[in-house]
């Protein structure tokens, strides 16, 4: 039995870490209470810290009494069976959620790469066509989904889906990539949201610079 008192979520740095920032929000909605440790990436030494942690030498990692899991997706599942309602109640909707959590997960490469997240970042230079090409397929997919659903979010009431699509809403706003406007409105849900706004305010007193990543669209 796990002592849910007692995680602590290793994270990269709040600016730039967009796969800290899932299960960190998933953490936050669970109400499940955790401690924060950052590693400040791209320093000497940070390697090292990381290996530390797990053999893949990547954030973000759960600590559970001693135990370490890594991967942002393992960890949203992990809180998900203590919290059920992070996912859709409906069959159905939990599995097309799941699926499209997926997506998110092992897709949308060239948007990921081409348009890093950068949350002190705005700017409105040109794209790499294959990033434009992922951030239209992504708001295509928003679109269909908002369409199908009441709620603010992807499917209504917010999920794991909704922390997986945070860290690419604010990569629109970063590099003032094209949208519709029900994605937009979409997009500013995610990014009033109180919990995202907390982290934001993180990102923004941070000094510590991913030089590469500053340098994208200048």
């Amino acid at each position: 039995m796990y002592n849910m008192s007692a995680l602590k979520l290793y994270i990269g740095n709040y600016n730039y870490s967009s796969w800290s920032l899932r299960p960190w929000l998933v953490l936050k909605k669970s109400e499940l209470p955790f401690t924060v440790e950052v590693i400040d990436l791209d320093i000497p030494g940070y390697k090292d810290k990381l290996l530390a942690l797990t053999d893949a030498g990547t954030v973000p990692v759960l600590e559970v009494n001693g135990e370490r899991l890594p991967d942002s997706l393992a960890i949203s599942e992990f809180c998900a069976k203590a919290v059920p309602n992070l996912w859709p109640k409906d069959a159905a909707a939990r599995a097309e959620c799941k699926r499209v959590v997926k997506l998110m997960h092992e897709g949308f490469a060239d948007l990921r790469n081409e348009a890093p997240m950068n949350l002190r970042r705005r700017t409105s230079g040109k794209m790499p066509k294959a990033c434009l090409k992922d951030a239209q397929d992504m708001v295509t997919l928003w679109d269909e989904l908002l369409s199908q659903h009441n709620g603010p979010y992807l499917f209504d009431d917010w999920t794991i889906a909704d922390a997986f699509y945070t860290p690419a809403a604010t990569r629109f706003a970063s590099y003032d990539l094209p949208r519709s406007a029900r994605s937009d409105t979409y997009i500013s849900e995610l990014m009033s949201d109180p919990d995202y706004l907390m982290w934001e305010a993180q990102a923004f007193t941070e000094t510590h610079i991913l030089p590469e990543t500053d340098c994208v669209n200048l």
